[in-house]
């Protein structure tokens, strides 16, 4: 399976309080063509980051309602857990997206 940077999709993410995990949408930003992806949690809960983005187009993302991208969760997940694609990020999203991913990992000198 190859995925496209800025397609969202419903993963199962395994986490250390949860048995069995718990479906979440997430962002792909890499897709190396191996088994694995770099991802960014998608949340529908607001919070106070500089290194989260809002998506404004999220019914194109295929999400049921306003959601964030917490660039400062970057991940590496399974393909093998995901569970379905869901959409993509509009092209306004995927630029708000790539100048926070810019600012976040820009070298300072």
């Amino acid at each position: 399976m190859t995925l496209r940077p800025g397609e969202v999709v419903l993963i199962r993410i395994a986490f250390h309080q949860t048995p069995g995990g718990k479906l979440r949408p997430a962002v792909v930003l890499l897709d190396s063509g191996d088994d694995d992806f770099v991802g960014a949690p998608i949340t529908s809960r607001v919070r106070q980051s500089n290194y989260e983005v809002s998506i404004r187009q999220w019914p194109e993302a295929g999400l049921n309602m306003a959601s964030t991208i917490r660039v400062h969760k970057l991940t590496v997940l399974a393909k093998s857990e995901i569970v379905r694609r869901l959409g993509e990020l509009a092209t306004s999203d995927r630029t708000a997206l790539a100048e926070i991913l810019r600012r976040a990992f820009a070298i300072q000198e």
